[in-house]
């Protein structure tokens, strides 16, 4: 859309904001004649009051950016009507904010707000359930990426409300939670539980959030909120609307890999893990920044070895008929194998419904976890979960005759939930192991050389491209020091000897007077009503 008028409020939102700069006090702002008018209406109409408020407060206010600045339209624009002697358009899309705010666009339409939602995206929900479902469900979230009329992507009043156009709601992490919630992306859950959304809920209603993170050298609030990782200017770092320039991994999809995208203009893969460190370095020490990556790293490979099982499953499943992918006659005549639209290769299975929720729910949770530091969400909603799902699905073939999963349901060893190769580093997540961990009967005590397997696995995957050398060394690193980092080297913790007497004492069913022996075999006289009535 072209705005004739929009010169003159670029006009004077420029001087404004150099006035800002200086430090200068800003006026009351003044209302352009044609804004008046608007508001003039709507008041009289009651229409939306406000709206009019919100504007009023707002920082394109404050800059003299009025009403037509956002929705003049002319003649033949995919939204424009006349009304009351203006042609207006009733939708501003991203073209329209490009005007003044054309570097925030560009590199928003860049980003995976923007293109990966329809280049990427499966018909998966709209073969399952009835369009309408969607259309306030998955729609609502995913118009960041809408495709409108006039060739521009997104929808930038998804972060900044409509009218106050505010800063700081947008940098607000339940803005982010809209979306990213949820069993297949609770990414506002997994922030509340972390550390960072400890801090945040402790002492972020007294955080201004609505600061330029370009006028800070350091993070300007005690704990970062999801802009300050993902768009906010950071050391060195500069800011930006593309929330892909410091991803290294693409881990909402089936398959977790390395990003490519935009390669030529945001740099490797590398170079984008190294903007994320960056920021992390704002708050924490190099062994702790490259601890946390790398555990990131390996569950990423580790995910992807349980998702080349799921796929073994649901290929051999498919091989002898009992999945079948669902076919279809489309309205202009084709017959396509819905398989090649949908990840899923069937709905009406309990098989493939494992196999699209061990990707599409556990197997997100599992590595997104791991990335922001919520615990709860890498283990029991995560590998937890996961790990029901493949053998659910082993147990499906089993039930179903097919005689390499029977032979696996059917066995007796702890290494039945291992069908994959596995990931593992030496130690804790960030240092020396738990106690816990050398005391319980763990997988590395019943596979024969472990460690030298698992550093096979861990060694391919650099040599592959799949690890920095940074991450590799780091890992050798610690296998180098195994017994420092899994605390062999220094003995029984000393808790251990009286805790042990304690146990035996709270423990011991074979003792009628411990605890546990009198909570067990209380033995109380009446019978249930089951026993009395039901024969």
């Amino acid at each position: 859309m072209k705005k004739w008028y929009l010169g003159v409020s670029v006009m004077m939102a420029l001087a404004l904001v150099a006035l800002v700069g200086a430090g200068t006090a800003l006026a009351a702002p003044q209302v352009d004649k044609d804004s008046k008018k608007c508001i003039a209406c709507h008041e009289a109409a009651g229409m939306a009051p406000k709206m009019i408020e919100q504007w009023e407060k707002s920082k394109h206010a404050e800059n003299g950016v009025g009403c037509l600045s956002c929705h003049g339209a002319e003649e033949g624009d995919f939204d424009a009507f006349a009304h009351n002697g203006y042609t207006v358009g009733l939708y501003p899309t991203p073209k329209d904010c490009s005007a003044c705010h054309a570097e925030e666009v560009t590199e928003h339409t860049k980003s995976k707000h923007a293109y990966p939602f329809w280049l990427y995206a499966p018909a998966d929900r709209a073969i399952f359930e009835p369009i309408v479902g969607t259309k306030q469900g998955c729609e609502s979230c995913h118009n960041i990426s809408n495709l409108w009329p006039d060739g521009s992507v997104g929808e930038c009043d998804a972060c900044h409300p409509k009218h106050s156009f505010s800063v700081e709601v947008a940098r607000t992490p339940q803005t982010c939670g809209e979306c990213h919630l949820g069993p297949d992306h609770p990414h506002i859950e997994i922030y509340n539980e972390s550390k960072h959304g400890n801090i945040y809920a402790a002492q972020g209603d007294k955080w201004d959030l609505s600061y330029r993170s370009e006028d800070h050298k350091n993070v300007p609030i005690e704990a970062p909120v999801c802009t300050t990782c993902h768009m906010d200017a950071v050391g060195e770092v500069k800011s930006t609307h593309n929330v892909s320039e410091r991803l290294a991994w693409e881990s909402q999809a089936p398959w977790s890999y390395r990003t490519v995208w935009f390669e030529e203009e945001l740099g490797s893969w590398e170079e984008k893990s190294d903007r994320m460190q960056t920021v992390c370095a704002n708050c924490h020490a190099p062994t702790f920044i490259g601890d946390h990556f790398l555990a990131f790293d390996l569950v990423n490979l580790q995910y992807n070895e349980i998702r080349r099982e799921f796929l073994k499953w649901t290929k051999l499943y498919t091989e002898k008929g009992l999945i079948k992918p669902l076919k279809e006659t489309f309205n202009d005549g084709t017959e396509r194998n819905q398989s090649a639209l949908v990840i899923n290769a069937g709905w009406y299975t309990a098989a493939s419904e494992l196999m699209y929720n061990g990707w599409h729910h556990e197997g997100r949770r599992f590595r997104h976890g791991s990335a922001m530091g919520g615990a709860d969400y890498v283990q029991w909603h995560g590998i937890w979960e996961l790990q029901h799902d493949l053998q659910e699905m082993i147990g499906w073939g089993a039930e179903h005759g097919v005689e390499e999963a029977k032979k696996i349901a059917e066995s007796d060893s702890p290494a039945r939930f291992f069908t994959y190769k596995l990931y593992d580093y030496p130690g804790g997540a960030y240092s020396v192991a738990t106690r816990e961990q050398q005391a319980v009967a763990t997988v590395q005590q019943y596979i024969p050389d472990y460690w030298e397997k698992v550093k096979a696995n861990v060694e391919q995957a650099f040599t592959q491209g799949l690890l920095s050398k940074a991450a590799w060394e780091r890992w050798m690193e610690r296998y180098d020091n195994k017994d420092h980092y899994d605390c062999t080297k220094y003995g029984d913790h000393p808790i251990y000897a009286p805790y042990e007497k304690r146990k035996a004492r709270e423990l011991n069913l074979k003792d009628p007077n411990s605890p546990l022996s009198r909570a067990i075999k209380v033995g109380l006289p009446s019978p249930s009503p089951a026993e009395e009535k039901i024969k």
